[in-house]
């Protein structure tokens, strides 16, 4: 491998394939740098709302912010450094050393390294957590020169989860700190968070992803970004839809549908003609259960988003509709209790 001149340190690259991205779907390549994303890059034309920048003038292309996203690999190595590029200031990785918090770094912007130093020189697990805002671009890792690095061997349940902005949580304070990630690591689960801010729209290409990708359980919090898109006449259709395509590959994967949290504001509203409130989801998502269980599905649950965030946490609703940081820990616990606990042991 290249080595600096008088650096104690050696670098891999992507291609030798001694470290993974995981909880993306695709990993962007190019001669300089890897990006993971999460849809599918290479048909980017397919998801044309997740792969463009929108109308929130973030960095990023929703489907390229890596909420849920970590870098992982297995090492004796006391040093580990990230050389990166388009590095954003105050752009945040969580190290994790053994399933155990080390490490949160912030990037100031001024160097396109991250190092961690004095980690322990037994051999041991590496999950480096990326930031849920930006997308990240990666040109080598460099451990020291005298130490072995390899894959970690995944062992874990693998958890796909689709949502909105409430699930993308860009609110949370670090990488590792969106709820979806608390949940993942307190039962032990691969987590890959498709929760794509303001884009949780029951879109096909997404229910096309679901279906292809391997998993153990599947949640969908579904609604909330489709209050001003879709009506009575097609909310539960797209829904049956999107359930049924999942449907074609994981025909008996545990799969529970979650209707919207409260949103004061929106409780009763109707913003388009024939539209309908977050109640009336509530009522319809539950039908839809019903149908798909009418017709067969034994391992579909309906769980109602009130017992997950309801009035008792709108302290932690600042407006009315994301948790914020510390409501990150109490959604995460509320979800176990009131959603893993409805599947099978």
């Amino acid at each position: 491998m290249p080595i600096i001149e008088g650096s104690s340190l050696k670098n891999y690259k992507y291609m030798d394939n001694v470290f993974s991205f995981e909880g993306c779907v695709s990993v962007q390549e190019t001669s300089d740098w890897i990006s993971p994303w999460r849809i599918e890059y290479d048909r980017a034309d397919f998801y044309p709302f997740l792969s463009q920048i929108g109308s929130y003038k973030w960095s990023a292309p929703v489907g390229a912010q890596c909420s849920g996203v970590r870098i992982c690999f297995s090492t004796d190595a006391d040093t580990v450094m990230l050389e990166l590029q388009n590095v954003i200031e105050g752009l945040k990785l969580d190290l994790y050393v053994n399933n155990c918090f080390s490490e949160e770094l912030v990037m100031d912007g001024h160097t396109n390294t991250a190092t961690f130093k004095d980690l322990n020189s037994n051999f041991k697990k590496i999950e480096i957590w990326l930031d849920q805002r930006h997308a990240f671009y990666l040109r080598n890792i460099w451990i020291n020169k005298d130490a072995k690095i390899c894959k970690t061997r995944i062992t874990q349940r693998r958890w796909i989860h689709y949502g909105s902005s409430i699930s993308h949580s860009r609110e949370a304070s670090t990488p590792s700190g969106i709820w979806t990630s608390i949940v993942a690591r307190k039962l032990d689960l691969y987590l890959t968070n498709l929760g794509f801010a303001a884009n949780c729209v029951i879109e096909p290409m997404i229910g096309r992803l679901i279906r292809d990708l391997p998993a153990d359980f599947i949640t969908l919090k579904l609604g909330i970004n489709v209050h001003r898109r879709l009506t009575r006449r097609n909310f539960a259709t797209n829904v049956i839809g999107f359930v049924q395509t999942i449907r074609e590959k994981h025909t008996d994967t545990p799969l529970a549908i979650i209707s919207p949290i409260l949103s004061p504001s929106r409780e009763k509203m109707k913003v388009i003609e024939d539209g309908l409130s977050l109640e009336e989801m509530r009522e319809n998502l539950y039908n839809v259960v019903e149908s798909c269980k009418k017709y067969g599905d034994r391992n579909i649950y309906y769980v109602d988003g009130l017992r997950i965030f309801g009035q008792d946490e709108l302290k932690y609703l600042p407006d009315g509709l994301h948790p914020n940081a510390e409501g990150q820990e109490v959604f995460a616990d509320k979800f176990i209790k009131e959603v893993f606990e409805s599947f099978p042991a």
